[in-house]
């Protein structure tokens, strides 16, 4: 809304007005969908070609599709083990897995530093939301349920985060969303972990 009132979209007035609209009750909730690892290896290998390198992408990095598919060649550095992507947060660099370094080698191979890392089969960038339909055959392929999407993916790979043990604030700087959001939406399985913990110390 600000980039529009300054692009004179919108007057000042509108978006302040816009602004006084409160959010439908309800709206903000956590998304519950979670598939593990099994599930996620049933997707990759139920999808081809330009779809299945998006998945790939997505479950390595839980980035948001849009982040990854507006990525260009520059953006990975295969040194630094890392990727830089720019999304509704701002722009943050993403600490790489050794299996993350050796797909985005693979996109990046022969392309040109403005080139896009991913892009449709015929070659073209991929549009919002291009990827829905080829999501949903490949999770239908593989018996996922039918509400399986590149976002499922993102918060498969928050939840195991922070599962496995990674903090919420290294989680939160990864996946470009507040520390905030991540501890309303997660925290109860920050919790179980921490349980978990405790039950392996000697307190007494």
């Amino acid at each position: 809304m600000n980039k529009a009132v300054t692009d004179r979209i919108v007057t000042a007035v509108a978006a302040q007005e816009w602004a006084q609209v409160e959010s439908l009750k309800g709206a903000v909730r956590r998304r519950e969908l979670f598939l593990d690892v099994s599930q996620r290896r049933a997707l990759l290998e139920h999808a081809a070609g330009a779809v299945r390198q998006l998945i790939a992408a997505t479950i390595c990095t839980g980035c948001r599709p849009g982040e990854l598919t507006s990525a260009r060649r520059s953006a990975f550095d295969a040194r630094t083990k890392s990727l830089s992507v720019t999304g509704k947060t701002g722009s943050r660099t993403i600490p790489h897995t050794e299996s993350a370094v050796t797909l985005f080698t693979g996109l990046a191979k022969d392309k040109l530093p403005s080139a896009y890392l991913l892009t449709r089969d015929d070659g073209k960038p991929w549009g919002h939301s291009d990827w829905d339909e080829d999501v949903k055959a490949a999770a239908a392929r593989a018996k996922l349920p039918a509400s399986t999407c590149p976002y499922t993916l993102r918060h498969s790979f928050i939840t195991q985060a922070l599962l496995d043990g990674v903090s919420t604030l290294e989680v939160s700087k990864i996946v470009g969303t507040s520390l905030t959001m991540i501890e309303k939406h997660y925290g109860h399985l920050v919790q179980e972990t921490v349980r978990e913990r405790l039950a392996r110390v000697q307190l007494a």
